[in-house]
């Protein structure tokens, strides 16, 4: 009467070790579960120079080198974080990167950020070149200035001014245009009285490197997308004081949302917090 037992363990051991490989195989096909919480350097590749650009950009904003160069370094690169930027950039010129206007111009911002800490890279070669318009001539082909609003002498007080060609000053690409899509706001209380801001393009996929602005009183504050690449390459954040209504916009890009932005009071089931906000810029 002890052979049920037996048979018993022996079921329930391989009925074990068949559990354990059936989960092992499961969690292998399903990947790791998404970190909210992920350092920089955990990034995947294309996102860590995704976020090298987005640094930069920030930097052009901010002027703070202390905390570009600290993000830059919390990416762990293999050799010093300025010339991990610089080849970010050339790996990104040679991907497709520059077929947009602001890949561009991201890019160049990138060039000039790694120049001015002495280093260089080949997306400064795979950069298109800036070009500058040809004078306007009159029938007779020689160069005139345009009307600017000062009379031209009609004797140049030296020889060189004879020489000289006004030039007119070479016009930028038209850039991407936004618009706000969707405003909500939402209550969370690990999340209070912050405004999450999404750009996208056209076909729906995050755009880094965009500058957003908050507007509130006197005072504003850009912050670019990009910078929390464990939220995506989307994501941008900005954190709200109560008592204090937000204008939110893209600069040159996007007008600002409809209404003003403004925290108070929210519950989260019966928990107490600061209402937050979502906003999506989209390309149009």
């Amino acid at each position: 009467m002890r052979a049920p037992a037996v048979i018993s363990k022996g079921l329930f051991a391989l009925g074990l070790v068949v559990g354990i490989a059936l989960g092992l195989a499961i969690t292998r096909l399903a990947g790791p579960l998404q970190r909210d919480n992920a350092e920089p350097w955990q990034l995947r590749h294309e996102h860590r120079d995704y976020y090298g650009v987005a640094v930069a950009l920030e930097h052009a904003h901010r002027g703070d080198l202390t905390v570009a160069l600290a993000k830059l370094i919390s990416l762990r690169p293999a050799t010093d974080p300025v010339t991990a930027l610089a080849e970010s950039a050339c790996r990104l010129g040679g991907s497709g990167y520059l077929a947009s206007t602001s890949g561009i111009q991201a890019l160049r911002t990138v060039t000039q950020f790694t120049r001015e800490q002495g280093r260089a890279g080949c997306a400064e070669e795979l950069l298109p070149p800036i070009t500058t318009p040809k004078p306007a001539t009159n029938e007779e082909g020689k160069a005139y200035a345009e009307a600017q609003g000062t009379l031209v002498p009609t004797k140049p007080p030296l020889a060189e001014a004879i020489q000289s060609t006004r030039f007119v000053a070479p016009t930028q690409s038209a850039q991407r245009r936004f618009e706000a899509i969707s405003l909500r706001s939402f209550c969370a209380v690990d999340r209070p009285a912050i405004i999450e801001v999404s750009v996208v393009d056209y076909l729906g996929r995050g755009l880094p490197g965009q500058p957003i602005r908050a507007r509130w009183g006197a005072q504003e504050d850009t912050f670019i997308s990009g910078l929390k690449g464990e939220r995506g390459l989307a994501y941008a954040d900005f954190q709200m004081d109560p008592d204090t209504d937000y204008s939110l916009d893209m600069p040159a890009a996007a007008e600002p949302v409809a209404t003003s932005l403004r925290t108070g009071i929210c519950y989260e089931g019966n928990r107490e917090s600061l209402k937050s906000y979502r906003v999506v810029f989209a390309e149009r």
